[in-house]
């Protein structure tokens, strides 16, 4: 059999079921639904988005403006768009990012398949010759063929149904087995080109997941090396030397990651004190049977299914002789390995690049999946050695498996049609098996075809019921055309009234994600990444704005922090926002745009003396607010208590007078408010448990304001009325003295600031490695505003300022890759030459 045959049945098998299940699902362009789950939905597409328009507009490599105050846009780029497949975004239309991802992950699905089957003929010699390998006679045809539906297992695992809309995941899945293939190579002494470049791509395409694969590499060249070991300690050193050139390679992306991962809410590592075990290991196995619902959670759990065809051929597999109890050895307890590993929170922590994820677990199960499809086929490949009792062994071991997955798992985790179901695949595989045994040739080959049939037919129904979730397409782009529309009006506007100020931010009232200005392209006050600024985060809880571990969001910012925060416009879905500082400036598709009355440049001064006074920690976040205004002059507390009733899932207040009403809350688990005024308006909060400030807008007197929560809980407002004349005093105050930018680019600002009154000149930019500040041409240190912005002190006069941006490490990184890559091709050509001169050597012989 040619073997281009079964690696194309490898990778198109489970492209095509996918596409069925896609249209099966009513994804676009088959229905209204689109695959944007999780961190799909809030993370990847707003990024995608941004590198689309990157790529298009020529922005800098370095720094986006579109993710949050602004974001290192290198390690961004190596946390979740590194994929070398992404640069096919070069040919997607803006309006169709999502079908891109969706496109991005069918493909990576059918390369994980064929990647696999790849292998799996490498690794088992196969077709070859009768003699190359395990495998013998006509059963190396059958075994040939075989591993495409394998490759299909490989692609269709509770892996890829948990985590396929995690598209940089899949890269590594998909990478995974060429690079077990090339190091298989290179410990047999062959070329080590194949290792080189798959560990490095994986590497590079997300350096995380690749963190398992190398720890899995390291532990399957042992277990290899040692079946192998005429290859003598000559491929130990050839096994380092590559793989330190494979990692070194992506030292471009690597470098910049680790410096911006100082700072972010994945900075440090804290080793458990203690050991823990999350479940029983049967309770654990239990998730290898068929339609086990994936999980995503934080309880841990991982997701293991890949066929419960592998149960009877892993039985198989210890049952057979032929097979060396030191390769059993090995690879049950690797196996093992992986099982105790998804149940202890040390090793858990140790797989996870330690760290512990705070939820999609088992990150780490591709590979013990691929570990255990590797351990079936081998029992396939040797099905003529193996005996009638032997399948009543397996049968007898897997309605056992069955009994005690049932007692031991939690009903509501898996019901009784996931045991049924199981039990009825896994006795027709016994079924075709023993007819395969017991039948001529032509019996053989159609028990294998219905056999591959029914296989397939268990991974398709298994996907369909729990891979592929999907989101409504039309909600969310649902305000995407009407925004653009009204922040392009508004900016002809701004032009055409002669604003010279360029830079502003954009933010929303009710928000669809926390990256929405990178997926409607304008500059916002939030971002949720796994590399954003801590620092940041703080400030921001600590004034009353919503912030996290991985998370900042301008949800809470008042007036004051709004301005301080260069906020000018905000985006609603209504047409009663209006009031006295905020106006309607545009419209269109049920989206209104209004303008904030104040707002200040990127640059603004403060004087030191408030600066040192303000004591924004241990205030409470209107008491923070209350003391700086005061501090910049204000007469009066800029927010003033007003009588409010709290319940059991409502809340209240009456508006005595004509304002702008605001309240803040004890901490809650309710996640979801709603509030609705007399006046017809209406507003919603997510993710209350967050602590922030709630606005609730102008009200006029007399307005009355119904808070309510689903979970019937009491929720005890406390509500704050603004008072205007403070908060402009405070404004005034800080407008007085403010940078005029004269040029702005991605890296590159530059402005003037006439100083009367010495002080801090802040920037609202993270102070963040990267940044250089120059005054009046000279490199100045910056300091730290908030413990998270960047700035400086001024003294009287006029001072010229420019601020620019490199990403840290990446130059010193890029030397580093590539040198590596020069090292990788002069060894892989310099043992090539070696090998041929050896070769005319023994010729001449």
């Amino acid at each position: 059999m040619n073997k281009k045959i079964p690696v194309l049945a490898g990778a198109l098998l489970p492209l095509l079921i996918a596409i069925v299940l896609c249209i099966d699902h009513g994804i676009y362009p088959f229905g209204e639904q689109c695959m944007l789950q999780v961190d799909m939905y809030h993370q990847y597409c707003p990024f995608f988005t941004e590198l689309l328009d990157k790529i298009r507009e020529g922005g800098s490599i370095f720094y986006s403006w579109k993710i949050g105050l602004g974001a290192d846009f290198v390690s961004l780029f190596a946390y979740y768009l590194a994929s070398p497949l992404n640069l096919l975004l070069v040919f997607c239309l803006s309006d169709y990012v999502i079908e891109f991802m969706t496109l991005l992950v069918l493909l990576k699905i059918s390369f994980s398949g064929g990647a696999f089957t790849c292998y799996l003929l490498s690794h088992f010699k196969l077709p070859g010759k009768d003699g190359d390998g395990a495998v013998t006679g006509e059963h190396r045809s059958y075994a040939a063929f075989a591993a495409g539906i394998f490759g299909c297992a490989y692609a269709l695992s509770a892996f890829s149904a948990a985590y396929a809309w995690n598209i940089m995941w899949l890269d590594c899945m998909a990478l995974a087995p060429l690079v077990l293939m090339g190091l298989e190579r290179l410990v047999d002494g062959k070329s080590a080109a194949l290792y080189y470049i798959a560990l490095a791509l994986c590497i590079w395409s997300n350096f995380y997941i690749a963190i398992m694969v190398c720890i899995f590499v390291v532990l399957w060249f042992f277990v290899y090396w040692l079946e192998h070991r005429e290859s003598g300690f000559a491929a130990w050193v050839r096994f380092a030397w590559y793989s330190l050139l494979a990692g070194g390679t992506a030292a471009v992306l690597i470098l910049p990651t680790a410096v911006v991962l100082g700072y972010s809410g994945n900075q440090g590592v804290s080793f458990p004190d203690t050991v823990e075990w999350y479940f029983q290991i049967m309770a654990e196995l239990a998730r290898h049977l068929m339609l086990v619902d994936i999980y995503t959670g934080a309880e841990h759990w991982p997701n293991l299914y890949c066929g419960v065809f592998v149960i009877v051929f892993f039985v198989l597999y210890l049952l057979n002789r032929k097979i060396s109890w030191k390769q059993k050895l090995s690879r049950v307890l690797l196996a093992a390995l992986f099982v105790v590993s998804f149940a202890n929170n040390i090793l858990d922590f140790l797989w996870h690049g330690l760290h512990f994820p705070t939820s999609l677990p088992g990150r780490q199960s591709f590979l013990y999946i691929l570990l255990l499809l590797v351990v079936a086929f081998e029992a396939f490949c040797r099905l003529r050695e193996t005996k009638i009792w032997h399948l009543l062994v397996a049968a007898a071991a897997g309605a056992l498996f069955v009994f005690f997955a049932y007692r031991s798992s939690d009903p509501q985790m898996l019901d009784q049609t996931v045991f049924t179901v199981s039990a009825i695949f896994m006795g027709s595989y016994l079924v075709l098996l023993a007819g395969f045994l017991l039948g001529n040739e032509k019996v053989r080959r159609l028990m294998l075809a219905i056999g591959c049939f029914a296989l397939l037919a268990e991974l398709t129904l298994n996907y369909d019921a729990t891979g592929l979730d999907t989101v409504s397409r039309t909600a969310y782009r649902e305000h995407m055309d009407g925004y653009r529309t009204v922040l392009a009006e508004a900016e002809e506007k701004r032009q055409a009234s002669g604003d010279g100020e360029s830079f502003y931010r954009v933010e929303e009232l009710e928000r669809k994600t926390k990256n929405d200005a990178g997926l409607y392209g304008y500059r916002s006050a939030t971002q949720f990444s796994s590399l954003m600024n801590l620092d940041v985060s703080h400030f921001y809880q600590e004034v009353g704005m919503e912030g996290g571990k991985n998370f900042y969001c301008a949800n809470g910012a008042t007036p004051l922090l709004s301005a301080m925060l260069s906020i000018r416009y905000v985006l609603a879905d209504n047409a009663m926002e209006a009031g006295p500082l905020r106006d309607p400036v545009a419209s269109a598709e049920n989206v209104w745009l209004y303008e904030n009355a104040y707002v200040l440049p990127l640059g603004f001064m403060m004087p030191e003396e408030v600066i040192d006074a303000w004591d924004y920690e241990d205030l409470g976040d209107i008491g923070a607010q209350n003391e700086l205004a005061r501090l910049l002059g204000a007469a009066e507390e800029m927010f003033v208590p007003v009588p409010s009733v709290s319940a059991a899932g409502e809340s209240g207040f009456t508006a005595e007078e004509d304002g702008y009403y605001y309240a803040t809350y004890d901490k809650t688990s309710v996640e979801q408010l709603a509030a609705e005024m007399s006046g017809g308006r209406s507003r919603s909060y997510t993710k209350v448990s967050h602590d922030y400030t709630l606005e609730f807008g102008y009200c006029t007197a007399g307005t009355e304001v119904t808070v309510t929560n689903e979970d019937d809980e009491t929720v005890a407002l406390t509500v704050y009325r603004l008072n205007e004349g403070a908060v402009r005093t405070a404004y005034e105050a800080l407008a007085a003295q403010t940078m005029q930018m004269e040029e702005f680019s991605d890296t590159d600002i530059r402005g003037t600031v006439d100083v009367r009154e010495a002080g801090r000149l802040i920037f609202s930019i993270a102070d963040e490695d990267g940044w250089k500040l120059y005054v009046d041409g000279k490199e100045t240190e910056p300091e730290r505003f908030g413990g998270a912005f960047l700035s400086v002190h001024l003294e009287p006069g006029v001072h010229d300022i420019r601020i620019c941006y490199v990403t840290p490490g990446f130059y010193a990184g890029a030397g580093v890759s590539a040198v590596c890559i020069l090292l990788a091709v002069c060894s892989i050509l310099f043992e090539k030459r070696k090998k041929k001169t050896k070769m005319y050597d023994l010729s001449d012989t």
